[in-house]
């Protein structure tokens, strides 16, 4: 069971060129065991077949070192976690899947969304440099620095972290950007221009400034509380009209918060 398990993985050349050792280690286990297996073909009989010379002594070897190299190949991959800890999101086989194919940073799309909760996926230009991140919802956000997978030299866990880093960065600058906007557009408009997180947030920040300055002001509380009424009958009526599911969602949530 452990030689199934192990043969396709050792079967990438990237792996066995990042755990050159447990690749050696599963050379010499793989060898021996095709061996047995072609004697197997050629002789039926299975007593025959264990009492050949030194069988279990090859078959001990060969669970040796198996414990071996599947102990490796664990510390391998907590080495990975470690460096990216959203890597612990992911099982075993999935990260496999992807240190598997480091040359090609498509691979990673289908485990993303377990390493992002709010990334769906990864946009690419032909270059196969990252440009945008886009949600499930088809948000797209346009990263301040393009990636390039390619500098990591195969490091998959370098350029995620890369990610992680210009959308924190990116959706900063977004939030930045629309903050200073609210001011100068109408509101009703500002709230379908931002993707929904920035729309949110945004107006949280106005809402608490907001709150703060009728404290400080006669009849600021009812004035803030007839504002805010009109605010929201305003946003229900941009729900009533035609929108996108994701500005329904966004303004859903604007009116509850």
């Amino acid at each position: 069971m452990a030689w199934l398990y192990l043969e396709p993985i050792f079967g990438s050349e990237d792996i066995r060129n990042q755990i050159p050792v447990e690749g050696k280690m599963f050379e010499v286990v793989d060898r021996n065991w095709r061996l047995i297996m072609k004697e197997s073909v050629k002789e039926p009989n299975a007593m025959r077949v264990i009492s050949q010379p030194h069988m279990l002594d090859k078959l001990r070897e060969a669970e040796a070192l198996l414990d071996d190299i599947q102990k490796g190949l664990n510390e391998y991959l907590e080495k990975k976690r470690l460096f990216f800890p959203r890597f612990f999101f992911l099982s075993n086989d999935e990260l496999l899947e992807i240190l598997s194919e480091t040359k090609d940073p498509l691979r990673v799309q289908p485990h993303l969304k377990k390493c992002f909760e709010g990334i769906a996926q990864l946009t690419f230009n032909t270059d196969k440099e990252i440009t945008h991140i886009q949600s499930a919802e088809n948000e797209k956000v346009e990263l301040v620095q393009r990636i390039i997978p390619a500098s990591a030299r195969g490091l998959v866990e370098k350029w995620l972290h890369e990610v992680e880093t210009e959308m924190k960065r990116s959706l900063e600058e977004v939030m930045l950007q629309a903050i200073i906007a609210y001011p100068e557009t109408a509101r009703e408009q500002w709230v379908l221009s931002w993707p929904g997180q920035i729309v949110l947030a945004s107006s949280i920040v106005y809402w608490t400034a907001a709150v703060s300055q009728a404290f400080t002001q006669k009849d600021g509380l009812p004035d803030f509380l007839q504002n805010s009424n009109k605010q929201i009958e305003d946003t229900v009526t941009l729900v009533r009209g035609k929108l996108t599911k994701m500005a329904r969602i966004t303004l859903g949530a604007l009116i509850t918060i």
